[in-house]
């Protein structure tokens, strides 16, 4: 009967991971399964989790077999390994003296896989002879689609600042509109350039810029008018933090560096508006 080693840690359960067992399993009922989940250390895995390395992995491999074993994949064992793969893959050939069909390597896609950053998967089929499937986990980790779709929200809410900016410096009244108009106009071109910026990026990534901002209200009071600023500063800056977050999980740093020093920006800018309303 078939019998193939299973290489993964965190994306161990994944779809993507399911989806290539379950096809080995339809094409010949009988075939066996041996997980290895390397040990990584806690400081490279993709989220907090309790206990030291060891712990987590042999969690990580108990909750993947009976995972696998739910979709009819027969899971003869599973082991922790050393934190790097070959070496993991060394110590089980080397140790329990069986005989492999093949390796199903499971990874983290490539912005956030020190496998695969590494080659990891064509240095173990060279290393052991031995066929590789390379199973990538793309729904573990933030995808670029949803990326682009938070970029094009942060797009529109900039668009609608620079709009909200225009109206109302143009309609504010009195001692307050007079000063409230001067921030904003002062403000203007910044926004323009984190927009721009904005549109740059979700088209690099391979998105379509999706141009859909609301039109400010009708407001006339230059209170109202002040109030609709701070919300709306608030508003981008709880978006950017999501966004970073976003950014870091997909692995573009330089993305996270800009959209840090944009919610810098509109930090400056949230205050400067609520010192104006005191």
């Amino acid at each position: 009967m078939p019998r193939y080693l299973v290489l993964a840690n965190q994306t161990a359960s994944s779809p993507e991971l399911t989806s290539a067992v379950r096809k080995m399993v339809e094409k010949k009922a009988d075939t066996e399964f041996v997980l290895l989940v390397p040990a990584t250390p806690v400081e490279d895995l993709l989220d907090w989790q309790d206990g030291d390395n060891e712990t987590i992995a042999k969690r990580t491999a108990q909750a993947a077999k009976e995972h696998l074993e739910g979709i009819g994949a027969k899971v003869v064992r599973t082991e922790v390994g050393d934190p790097s793969p070959i070496k993991a893959i060394e110590d089980e050939l080397q140790r329990h003296q069986e005989k492999y069909d093949g390796i199903v390597i499971s990874t983290l896609p490539l912005q956030r896989s020190r496998w695969v950053a590494l080659d990891q998967p064509r240095r173990i089929e060279r290393r052991f002879k031995l066929p590789v499937t390379h199973v990538v986990g793309h729904s573990v980790t933030m995808t670029r689609e949803e990326l682009i779709n938070g970029l094009n929200e942060d797009l529109n809410l900039e668009l609608e600042g620079l709009l909200r900016g225009v109206y109302h410096a143009a309609a504010g009244r009195g001692m307050l509109g007079h000063e409230l108009r001067e921030l904003l106009k002062k403000e203007l071109p910044s926004e323009l350039d984190h927009a721009t910026f904005l549109a740059d990026k979700i088209v690099a990534l391979g998105g379509e810029v999706r141009i859909r901002p609301s039109l400010p209200a009708e407001l006339g009071a230059a209170r109202e008018l002040l109030q609709e600023n701070i919300a709306g500063e608030r508003k981008i800056i709880s978006n950017y933090a999501k966004r970073i977050d976003q950014a870091s999980e997909f692995g573009d740093k330089g993305l996270v560096i800009r959209l840090e020093n944009m919610l810098a920006s509109e930090t400056d800018h949230l205050e400067q508006l609520e010192r104006l309303g005191r």
